[in-house]
Order: structure tokens, then C-alpha cells, then sequence
């Protein structure tokens, strides 16, 4: 079992997808409780499964009162069965199961919509063991808005897809294929080489309906150790594919791309075990909206695949509406140690541009993004030799561009903040 509180507070952020600062504050607390077993027979078969729930308190939010409000629902967050050394090559998975493949930039979220509340896909898993160090992940998923496997809170809204908030569901289900090949045959270069499908049923608002999206993404993530110090990490990949035509609304055509380039020195023999990171990240952008086009020219605005996630911070993910990363350009550092055993230190700083000036912005600079965290323990083997008690503070601050029609009258609306700290407890 574990369980996680949360309390979090945000100030000045963004409007979703826009150019626009609110200037309201919010707070509210989260606490998130599991259990899960395991049913094995020999060494090729088991079964798991995972139940879940969380609630939340807010004290001043927008958010619907009613949602995830004591005791909220009882929900299977994993519930696969396992097939393992089919034909001395193959291991299968099938049911509903987390999946992360490489640094996570691709796969790594199948329920973008309730944010960290689950990740699951549902899902079928093969991994092919190709060569004595290589094998590649073969998937199919089909991850549906609503979860009717549930016990109950009967008012609960979790979309689980969400891009924006329907009434009371979005109503978009996702289905994806992939083939994602990890290559270790290089002593010291680790490879790896994907194509991942991807359909996004048509969505809805309150109000509107918007075109769903069928395309393909082809990429590469290269790894390699450079000196016993110094290591680098490169990925790229293109989209190609098609939007849906409806009216109102012209189809278009999708041509996009993505790359991550970042060279990593770290000391893990001396005190404090530095690491220190430089790397830019780069979401090709389009200066017409998401959800719509004025002459139907192709669209070469990134779309995120099943890694809608806060994967590169808090504050920066409530740029887009459903964590929909893309258009977007930051070059940042980051500088890690650990002072003390399991107590850890991470900062990030970085600026962030637009690709593309969108949504009638004046400029491309978005804003000056920082990031501290802190790791700690603070209880260990409560129960003899289980029980672990760990805790978390995350501070982000983002100084706002001209990208932002932010008032500069007001100091306050210059910068948005986030706070979280962070209670986990594991038996």
C-alpha cells in the first residue's frame, strides 16, 4: 500500500491557451491511497492488481466543489494479467498497466485528462527479445474518456482524455499502435528507434465541437556515453499525418517535428554526487489555433502523443489547455547533488519561446522559468524491515514575456508561482 497528501498553492498563472494572465490564486490538498497484490504461478504467470482513490479539499479554487470530494470512488488503476518466456523470446502483458518508454517525451501518461491521479493504459504489451541486449515494445491501446470500472461517487467528472472541459465529458477516446525498439549492442551508445499510431476521436466543450486527428510519429533517441563524466542525450522525432474535416472547420494536413539535445557531467564517486545538465528542448509551433484554421494550410504545430504530463514543470504545463505540449522553444540548465544520502536537490532554469507567434501574441518570448526541488526521507522501516516515509518541496516561479498581455502596472501579475509539499508514505 502507499498513500500521498499533496498541498499545492499557484498564483498569476496563465490562461490555458492564451495570451492572457489571471490574476486569482489557488490552493487546495490531495490525498491519493492504493493497495495492490500480486498472484504468481511459477515464473512465466501473475496477475496484479491495483485499486485506488483520491479526494481533494479545496479552499479557493474554480474547480467544481464536487469533484473528487470525500470519499470520492474506488477505482482499478492497474489490473493486468502476465505471460512470460513465450517461445524463450516474448513477454505479454494485457489489461490495464502503466507504460513509460525512453525519458517518458512520448509514452508515459495514457489518462493525460485527471493529471497524476492515474496513468494507465489499457492496453495490450509484447516485448521481443531480438539480440542478447536488444528487444523491442510492440503496443496497442485504446484509452476511453470515462472509466465506468468504478465504485462509488456517482457525480465524479474525471475525463481522463480531456484537451478542454466538455459537459459534463470531453467525449474523445484515443487509440494507438507502436513499435518501440531498444538497441544495446553498442557498448556505450544505447539506441533507441520508434513509430507509435496515434487517433484522437473528435472532442467537445460546453459548446463547441472540435475535429479529432490521425497521424504517425517516427523518431529516434540516442544516448551515448562520451567520457567516464560526460554523457550527451539526442532525440528527434517528425509527425505526419491528417485532421478531420467537419463544418466549420477544414481539414488540414500534418507535418511536425520535435528535438531534444542535452549533454550531462556528473560525478557520482565524489561528495555530493554533482550533476550539472545543459539542453534545449524544441516543439515545432503554427501561427494558426489548435482547434481550428483560417486556409486550411498544413499544420505544423507539435502534438503530444500519450505524455500529456507536467514532465517539464508545473507552471509551464499550464500554458496549453490538458497539459497539450507544443510550440515551443527552451534552452535551459539544470544542476542536481545530493548532499546527504536520499536527500537530493535539483534546480532548473531555463527561458521559453514561442516557435511560432500564436493567439495574437506581440513577441515570441514567453517568459523566464525556474524550478527548485527537494527530496527527503523521513521515516524508515517503520514495520521492520518495511515502511518508508518520504516527503517533497517544489517551488517554480515563471517571470512573464511579451508573449503574455500581462498588466505591468501590477508587479504581482509579472511573475506566476507554484508550490507544492509533498507527504509519501509506502508499506
Amino acid at each position: 500500500a502507499d498513500m500521498r497528501f499533496r498541498y499545492e498553492y499557484k498564483d498569476n498563472w496563465m490562461d490555458k491557451g492564451k495570451t492572457s494572465v489571471n490574476p486569482a490564486y489557488e490552493d487546495y490538498s490531495r490525498l491519493r491511497s492504493r493497495v495492490w497484490g500480486k498472484v504468481s504461478y511459477g515464473e512465466d504467470y501473475a496477475v496484479y492488481l491495483r485499486l485506488g482513490n483520491e479526494f481533494r479539499d479545496y479552499r479557493n479554487s474554480s474547480a467544481n466543489e464536487h469533484s473528487g470530494e470525500f470519499p470520492d470512488e474506488v477505482f482499478i488503476d492497474n489490473l493486468y494479467f502476465d505471460v512470460r518466456n513465450i517461445a524463450d523470446r516474448v513477454d505479454l502483458r494485457v489489461g490495464r498497466q502503466n507504460i513509460k518508454e525512453g525519458a517518458g517525451r512520448m509514452i508515459c501518461d495514457g489518462t493525460g485528462g485527471d493529471g497524476t491521479r492515474t496513468e494507465y493504459f489499457d492496453a495490450l504489451l509484447a516485448t521481443v527479445k531480438l539480440f542478447e541486449r536488444s528487444d523491442v515494445d510492440l503496443m496497442a491501446t485504446w484509452n476511453r474518456y470515462r472509466d465506468n470500472w468504478t465504485l462509488g461517487n456517482p457525480y465524479h467528472d474525471y475525463d481522463l482524455t480531456k484537451i478542454k472541459s466538455g459537459s459534463p465529458y470531453s467525449k474523445m477516446d484515443e487509440k494507438g499502435l507502436m513499435a518501440y525498439l531498444h538497441y544495446n549492442e553498442v557498448d556505450k551508445f544505447p539506441m533507441e528507434f520508434y513509430w507509435i499510431w496515434k487517433q484522437e476521436e473528435r472532442f467537445y466543450d460546453k459548446e463547441k465541437r472540435y475535429p479529432g486527428r490521425d497521424f504517425h510519429t517516427f523518431g529516434t533517441r540516442l544516448v551515448p556515453s562520451l567520457t567516464e563524466t560526460l554523457s550527451a542525450e539526442l532525440e528527434s522525432a517528425v509527425q505526419l499525418g491528417q485532421i478531420d474535416n467537419q463544418d466549420g472547420m477544414q481539414g488540414r494536413n500534418i507535418a511536425a517535428w520535435m528535438t531534444y539535445a542535452g549533454v550531462t557531467y556528473a560525478r557520482k564517486e565524489v561528495m555530493w554526487k554533482p550533476r550539472l545538465t545543459g539542453a534545449v528542448l524544441y516543439l515545432s509551433g503554427d501561427e494558426d489555433s489548435y482547434y481550428k484554421t483560417t486556409d486550411g494550410s498544413t499544420d505544423t504545430g507539435w502534438t503530444p502523443l500519450f505524455n500529456r504530463s507536467d514532465i517539464e514543470g508545473h507552471i509551464s504545463a499550464g500554458m496549453y489547455d490538458g497539459y497539450r505540449w507544443s510550440n515551443l522553444v527552451y534552452p535551459h540548465v539544470e544542476a542536481a547533488v545530493e548532499p546527504y544520502a536520499k536527500h537530493k536537490v535539483r534546480v532548473q532554469a531555463g527561458p521559453m519561446y514561442a516557435a511560432q507567434k500564436d493567439n495574437g501574441a506581440r513577441d515570441s518570448y514567453r517568459g523566464l522559468f525556474a524550478l527548485c526541488r527537494y527530496d527527503f526521507p523521513l521515516l524508515s522501516k517503520i514495520f521492520g524491515r518495511r515502511g518508508d516515509v518520504t516527503g517533497t518541496v517544489v517551488g517554480e516561479a515563471f517571470y512573464y514575456g511579451d508573449y503574455y498581455q500581462h498588466d505591468t502596472a501590477v508587479v504581482d501579475e509579472d511573475v506566476a508561482y507554484w508550490l507544492r509539499f509533498e507527504i509519501n508514505a509506502k508499506l
